[in-house]
């Protein structure tokens, strides 16, 4: 890894910016002006369509858990089913898993090898996926605890916890990711 990652300038759940040492090496663009870029509309558009879903996902799940809260424990199972809460959450995991495998072992090593200079940045995004991946099976677990005849006040709050967790994590890669991936496909569309 080109950096220390557990520096809170670098950790996803810590950081409240792409640290300098990272910025100062990608392409050069500007954020507000990708959507008026020619090659906007093929891969670039789609990605960042791709990471809109998950961020809406993450949320949609967040306010789940959070509406949970207000359930008699005696009800929490039947609201679970009601909101569809476990298989939603089991699509949006797996789906974010499966896009980090496809940059992990496609888009980051491809790029890299393309502009060695942004090492750093992929370095940076890929301990993002670590901790991403860690947050995901924590709150897949944590979300099986609601087939539990019982669920307890504790266990929800533990779990309303992560949900957010985990809502804020997504939100700090993805933006942070974007800055670093979608000017390459702006380049090369």
């Amino acid at each position: 890894m080109l950096l220390d990652y557990d520096l809170p300038e670098y950790h996803v759940s810590k950081r409240k910016a792409l640290p300098s040492s990272v910025k100062e090496t990608l392409l050069e663009s500007t954020r507000s002006e990708w959507e008026d870029h020619p090659r906007f509309g093929g891969k670039a558009s789609f990605f960042m369509s791709i990471h809109r879903n998950l961020l809406d996902g993450a949320a949609q799940l967040s306010r789940g858990i959070e509406r949970l809260l207000d359930v008699p424990a005696s009800d929490v199972g039947e609201a679970v089913a009601q909101m569809n809460l476990l298989p939603f959450a089991k699509n949006l995991i797996g789906f974010a898993h499966h896009h980090h495998e496809i940059e992990d072992h496609g888009y980051f090593p491809q790029f890299g090898l393309m502009y060695p200079e942004l090492n750093r940045g992929f370095s940076l995004l890929d301990g993002d996926h670590k901790v991403l991946d860690a947050a995901l099976d924590g709150t897949q677990a944590a979300l099986t605890q609601l087939n539990d005849p019982v669920v307890t006040r504790d266990q929800l709050a533990g779990l309303h916890k992560g949900g957010q967790a985990l809502e804020n994590i997504l939100n700090r890669h993805i933006w942070d990711e974007e800055e670093v991936i979608i000017p390459i496909f702006l380049r090369h569309g």
